[in-house]
């Protein structure tokens, strides 16, 4: 399914101009209809600090700019609002001020990912010209109509409390100047995050690119009749329109399991909303996803399977063709059926845990670029594992992997909803077919119907403990909402049924985890990787038992709580100290003296598991007298791996961070 463009697209063409002043500088730019004021801002004068995490909701307060002194969001404004107005944003802050937010921001920790963190910069600038001394009740008010996924809100509310002192002219508190771990390093490349100078997928440009936008299924299960994409082929701009049929290797993909297709084909049903039916590559992106939507499938809509327990039913349509059960981790230990006998008290429940979207404010965005004069291909990533998504796109291109260059950009967050890959292989293949480079970026709507979530689980669980409330028994059964696709969803479930008892005593246990697909969104990792789920259930059983015993929730956990020797769930002998003894000491007397307050305890494996080896290597590579790079394979994700890397650095070779760079 190809086009030649022949003419200019109506997105380039001539639309209305608009005079304003941009960051102490007449401009005067020329607008297609309907745009906004961000893309105006991004697109047609090349600023990247308004970073775009939803338009048009205006729901995150990534775009914030100054108009007319006033904060306000670009992605609820119509462009032509820009006629006559002053408008500044992060990159026209007068050098005093952007010292100012950098230096603070950094100092007090208040930048992770940093996608949010430019929008927070300028509404913190706007506060402090109106207020010079503002409380952080206050600050905490001004900054409601901005996310930030990573922080928890109160290093940034420091951030600007230094930013006021120091505008009042006070020195910054000194730097640590101590060097390895445990010194209080500043984030690695800290000022570009907060200043919106740092280049995340969607700010980079690349010269001759075109842009991709997907044709998404309207129905969670329907067969698809037919894909036509005559009209959208016939606007002026679209380059091509890719269905399964262009594709030229495997085409299914998946971390552990390849059962995800990147294009569904004619003759299949679709499984979920976030399936794609087809690829449009146009001249830019607002024109592909005009087009997309001009893409017409023909359905037979069929019903849904949304329930994991229907799903598992005897004559349940197969979702996969190997069935709706995608795994069973099952172990048992002592006789938990004489230990319920004997116990003094018995609890049993069944508790639901939600799924949970990941709310990482950078939307999914890739970069795919055929290499010159090499059959070849440069892909930059936000995803979190760049060799799982060189051997996928390769997979699905049908090339060695020796062929497929893949680059991470640091991400606005991934909280393990960028494990799997999202839109890579789709841009990869459109660069390739088109021979140019190609970008693609998600909105909000699509990101959210696209990439996995936390999963959903239903856990029955009878807990059974003696007089005195330390527990004897726990039986367990585990139903995961795996959604359509396997991701690492037998993994979590298989998790969550290692961590069913909690960081807690007991010889007799029985239990059972399932992962079962749906027609829901797929689900697979975030932040637990299904610990959550099961500390919810155990939990909560401990504190009814509590009631019942007659002593409240810190003694139970006290009376039960592991120690070195004692077995975990799976039978897995503890050989080393940990901390949750003197943690339950150190808020025994705030729990007991507070008039409303819950305590719960949690326990997380770390690394692979599963009996793998473990291990992580480094390179240090001299480059010269006063420069290192450090060389890792690791994915920065806002979590603050490059400033751990250079404080490990430090910590082995005794040498000062100014030197490294990861």
């Amino acid at each position: 399914m190809k086009s030649v463009t022949r003419k200019q697209s109506t997105s380039q063409q001539s639309g209305a101009a608009v005079s304003f002043t941009l960051n102490g500088r007449p401009a005067s730019v020329k607008i297609p209809p309907g745009r906004s004021l961000l893309s105006l801002l991004r697109e047609q004068c090349g600023i990247i600090s308004p970073k775009n995490g939803c338009e048009p909701q205006g729901a995150c307060g990534c775009c914030t700019v100054l108009i007319d002194e006033k904060p306000r969001l670009a992605c609820t404004l119509r462009a032509e609002k820009a006629e006559g107005r002053r408008i500044v944003t992060a990159e026209g802050l007068p050098p005093n001020v952007r010292d100012q937010a950098a230096d603070c921001f950094v100092r007090a920790g208040a930048v992770q990912c940093g996608f949010c963190i430019p929008g927070i910069a300028m509404r913190a600038v706007a506060l402090l010209e109106r207020n010079a001394s503002p409380s952080r009740a206050e600050i905490a008010h001004e900054l409601r109509g901005n996310l930030c996924r990573c922080t928890g809100y109160t290093k940034i509310v420091d951030a600007i409390e230094l930013m006021a002192r120091v505008r009042r002219g006070e020195p910054l508190p000194p730097a640590d100047e101590r060097n390895g771990v445990g010194a209080s390093l500043g984030r690695y490349r800290g000022g570009e995050f907060v200043l919106g100078d740092f280049r995340y997928i969607d700010d980079i440009r690349i010269e001759g690119s075109l842009f991709a936008a997907m044709r998404f299924s309207d129905h969670p299960r329907a067969l698809i009749r037919s894909i036509d994409a005559a009209e959208a082929l016939s606007m002026c701009g679209v380059h091509r329109v890719m269905t399964a049929d262009d594709v030229p290797g495997d085409r299914y993909v998946g971390l552990i399991i390849p059962d995800w297709p990147i294009l569904v084909a004619i003759g299949e049903e679709t499984r979920c909303v976030g399936d794609i039916l087809a690829i449009v590559v146009a001249d830019d992106q607002h024109l592909a996803r005009e087009a997309a939507a001009k893409v017409k499938i023909d359905y037979e809509v069929r019903e849904p399977i949304t329930d994991p327990r229907a799903a598992l039913e005897p004559g349940a349509a197969k979702i996969h063709p190997a069935g709706n059960l995608l795994s069973r981790s099952a172990f048992a230990r002592g006789d938990v059926n004489a230990a319920f006998e004997r116990a003094a008290h018995v609890v049993e429940e069944t508790y639901r845990t939600q799924p949970i979207e990941h709310m990482f404010l950078e939307p999914e965005s890739c970069i795919a670029i055929p290499q010159d004069g090499s059959p070849s291909l440069r892909v930059l990533t936000q995803g979190q594992g760049v060799f799982d998504d060189r051997r996928q796109i390769a997979s699905v291109l049908g090339w060695d992997q020796s062929r497929v260059k893949v680059e991470l950009v640091s991400n606005g967050g991934a909280f393990g909803g960028k494990e799997d890959m999202s839109i890579q292989a789709q841009t990869a293949l459109s660069a390739v077919l088109c021979q140019r480079p190609v970008k693609c970026t998600l909105t909000r709507d699509e990101s959210i119907r696209l990439h996995p979530k936390r999963h959903a689980v239903t856990i029955n669980i009878k807990v059974a403990s003696d007089s005195k409330g330390c527990i004897t028994a726990v039986k367990a059964r585990m139903i995961g909402d795996k959604g359509a696709y396997a991701s690492v969803g037998a993994k979590v479930l298989e998790r969550a049924a290692g961590h069913a008892i909690g960081p807690y005593r007991c010889e007799n246990v029985d239990i059972e985890s399932l992962a079962v697909y749906t027609n829901n969104p797929p689900c697979g990792a975030m932040r637990g990787f299904g610990a959550n789920q099961a500390a919810f259930a155990i939990e909560r059983s401990l504190d009814r038992l509590a009631k019942k015993v007659g002593i409240d929730g810190w003694e139970i956990r006290w009376r039960n709580v592991l120690d070195v020797g004692d077995r975990f769930c799976t039978g897995q002998v503890l050989d080393k100290p940990f901390g949750l003894k003197q943690t339950l000491l150190a808020v025994k007397d705030a729990f007991r003296n507070a008039k409303w307050a819950g305590i719960a305890c949690g326990i997380k494996n770390v690394g692979i598991g599963n009996g793998l080896s473990d291990e992580g290597k480094a390179i240090l590579q001299v480059v010269a007298t006063d420069r290192i790079i450090i060389r890792t394979g690791f994915t920065e994700m806002g979590q603050g791996y490059f400033t751990i890397c250079i404080q490990t650095a430090c910590e082995e070779t005794g040498l000062p961070p100014r030197i490294f760079v990861p």
